[in-house]
């Protein structure tokens, strides 16, 4: 049963963003709860370090407490808008992490939902939320420009996306956020990132999957 937590992740340094990574800037805001049809939930915020044995140990502890939504953030130097990631795919994980450590294997095993061919040629896990209306709306309300993409990558945003859809495609979410003044404030990527837990708390009432 899921409980009224709210876990939402950003990511520490890596390489090109030693300094501070925008994803981190951003939900470090965030406040600590979040009221939403007169209930109250808590908002966890975690930093996650850029190597997979981080995500392999994280992603665990995050859905043992049953969260009602787990919304992961990164930062994505060559976008100028806030991109809802519809899918993550289950191979091409090749490129070294922050410690210079590789997967064992390109190709991930999964352990919960089978991957598809539904997004773009290759086996892949997507998100239940409706991205597409949720980014329409925030559109409408938001001084910053939302996207919808299929093109999360493959290096530790691929790879905790993957890991989280495994455990609960209906309650998962990634994001990738611009460089910070790119063209967003960290202030102005936090208030649209409060606005996108609210729409997907939206989804899953309409849905009846939010207890």
């Amino acid at each position: 049963m899921p409980k009224p937590i709210i876990i939402v992740t950003g990511f520490g340094p890596f390489v090109g963003h030693e300094e501070r990574n925008a994803s981190w800037e951003a939900v470090r805001l965030l406040p600590d709860r979040l009221l939403f049809k007169n209930d109250s939930y808590e908002i966890r915020k975690l930093e996650v370090p850029v190597t997979y044995e981080a995500v392999d140990r994280i992603v665990p502890l995050i859905w043992a407490g049953e969260p009602s939504l787990v919304v992961h953030v990164g930062v994505h130097g060559g976008i100028s808008t806030i991109n809802l990631e519809h899918c993550s795919y289950t191979t091409g994980y090749c490129k070294p992490d922050f410690a210079n450590r590789c997967l064992p294997c390109d190709k991930i095993t999964l352990h919960g939902k089978e991957a598809s061919s539904s997004c773009e040629q290759c086996p892949a896990l997507t998100t239940n939320l409706d991205i597409e209306r949720i980014s329409q709306e925030l559109n409408l309300e938001a001084n910053t420009k939302c996207c919808c993409s299929t093109e999360v990558g493959n290096y530790l945003c691929g790879y905790i996306y993957l890991k989280s859809l495994d455990v609960d495609p209906d309650r998962t979410l990634f994001v990738h956020v611009p460089n910070i003044g790119k063209p967003y404030t960290s202030e102005e990527t936090k208030a649209t990132l409060y606005r996108l837990i609210e729409k997907c708390l939206d989804d899953l009432a309409a849905s009846r999957k939010l207890v």
